[in-house]
């Protein structure tokens, strides 16, 4: 009787850690930009620069860029993206980053906590399924690769990006 009580008691103790850790696991597994990105500023933080840049998937080298510097601007800019839901995933298909879209856009911004240090963060749009994210503040697992999971409008940024390219020259 001691030997089955010992299985029995075996048995239930994995299914209760099983039943603690898979649901951890999986909610670790999704996330959005506003967790990732915007809710590592606070108040006191300063939105120094935002640096977008247009790449091409054929030809890298001949990129167009823009640079923000207006914290107001930055902040419109972070609003397209707030809301994209995303799912980390251990690399992004090389081929999936070509499709619907002949460019990926290249996001760099600078912010100034407290006015003390200086945080980056790179985000990188593949297209809209696919998005890297390197974040300054963590001090592991810096860049992410993530798939977008809900609808994600890249022609809006492209749209954006070239009324900001118009308004620079």
């Amino acid at each position: 009787m001691k030997k089955r009580t010992k299985t029995i008691l075996g048995v239930v103790a994995v299914i209760v850690i099983a039943a603690i850790v898979i649901p951890m696991y999986i909610s670790r597994q999704h996330t959005t930009f506003r967790a990732e990105v915007t809710d590592h500023m606070s108040m006191l933080d300063t939105m120094d620069i935002l640096i977008i840049k247009k790449i091409p998937t054929t030809d890298p080298y001949d990129e167009e860029e823009v640079t923000i510097k207006d914290p107001q601007e930055i902040r419109k800019m972070l609003k397209l993206a707030k809301d994209i839901e995303l799912r980390r995933v251990k690399q992004i298909d090389i081929s999936e980053r070509s499709k619907g879209t002949p460019y990926y856009y290249d996001w760099q911004l600078l912010t100034k906590k407290e006015d003390r240090f200086t945080e980056g963060f790179g985000i990188t749009f593949y297209n809209e399924h696919a998005v890297s994210i390197y974040s300054g503040f963590k001090t592991r697992d810096q860049h992410e690769n993530y798939e977008i999971t809900n609808d994600f409008n890249i022609n809006e940024m492209e749209r954006l990006f070239t009324n900001l390219k118009e308004g620079k020259e």
